[in-house]
């Protein structure tokens, strides 16, 4: 049994893309970046499921500031320009919003924490 656990803190690069399948069940997609030790950007794809989703889609915006934990990491290689990159994905479950790049102290908005009980797997 092998098992992975990430936890990260980053910034939307554009805002979540909200779907709900055939299936019903909604699923919410998002590109997060973050700097790493030598301050060059990082990025990562994260999929939320149920509720999850759902407050991310609707309380987070390009620029948004949340902490996220998940469980299933992913990752693939492919082919750009005749060069090999590599992409990561999330699948996540905890979810708390820290604020985005425009908020001024005293004036954000409560901040919900979402557990990971809504996660379908």
């Amino acid at each position: 049994m092998s098992m992975s656990s990430v936890t990260m803190i980053g910034r939307l690069t554009a805002d979540p893309e909200q779907k709900i399948p055939a299936s019903g069940n909604p699923y919410t997609r998002m590109r997060v970046a973050w700097n790493n030790k030598k301050d060059t950007p990082g990025y990562i794809d994260v999929t939320l499921f149920g509720r999850t989703g759902e407050i991310a889609a609707q309380y987070l915006k390009k620029g948004s500031q949340f902490c996220l934990s998940g469980s299933q990491l992913e990752w693939r290689e492919y082919e750009k320009d005749d060069e090999k990159r590599v992409a990561y994905s999330l699948v996540g479950g905890n979810l708390t919003l820290l604020g985005n790049k425009d908020d001024v102290a005293g004036e954000t908005a409560p901040k919900p924490v979402v557990g990971d009980d809504d996660v379908p797997f």
